[in-house]
């Protein structure tokens, strides 16, 4: 999981440095993209319900219209949940006491649809991003550890904004958005049939 971080927060930085400064507001208003750092909210997640701002987004579309913009996306988050000292059933005739650390890490992608409601230096918007998510379910106790690996579909829908303040080419974005997906997990006494979260994105815009 490291590993994927790693890349995934090189090619973002990459694809920033690379992106071409020109003299207007917007670098094309027949395309844009996204760079954004993410806050996640888990709700109703038994296996890992612990709000987090570990997460990244990274997103581009072209407009085929002056309103409507398709693309593809990719982002990634980590949510961890803090268990104090309980009695875990290990199998049917075994347990232990022990603390725990549940990590939950997942990776949608896929395409998107986004619909602009004005071509200016403020666009706020409305978009659907649809596709698959991985995602690793681990729960660490003692010296211990049990993990599970998951596909699942993904769909979100989103409402934000793009903003270019100034003529280079650069600007911000912010959106808020749902998220929903099918991975499920079975952990010990844990199960988790589907993954809801709300959270926010702020970042660049090019």
């Amino acid at each position: 999981m490291r590993t994927i971080k790693n890349i995934l927060f090189g090619a973002l930085l990459l694809a920033a440095s690379l992106y071409p400064s020109t003299g207007k507001a917007q670098i094309s208003l027949d395309s844009y993209f996204n760079v954004d750092w993410q806050f996640n909210i888990p709700i109703g997640n038994d296996f890992s319900n612990g709000a987090s701002g570990w997460g990244m987004n990274l997103e581009g579309g072209y407009y085929v219209t002056q309103e409507i913009a398709i693309g593809g996306f990719m982002n990634f988050h980590t949510n961890n949940e803090y268990f104090p000292r309980r009695t875990i059933a290990l199998s049917e005739t075994l347990s232990m006491n022990s603390r725990q650390q549940h990590q939950m890490f997942t990776l949608p992608f896929g395409a998107l649809i986004r619909y602009r409601f004005v071509e200016s230096d403020f666009q706020p918007y409305v978009g659907m991003k649809l596709g698959m998510c991985y995602s690793e379910f681990n729960n660490y106790y003692y010296i211990f550890e049990k993990g599970q690996d998951r596909w699942g579909f993904y769909m979100s829908p989103e409402v934000g904004f793009n903003y270019y303040p100034w003529p280079n080419g650069m600007g911000f974005h912010m959106a808020l958005y749902y998220s929903f997906a099918t991975n499920k997990c079975n952990i010990m006494s844990y199960e988790q049939s589907t993954l809801n979260n709300i959270g926010f994105r702020l970042g660049l815009a090019f």
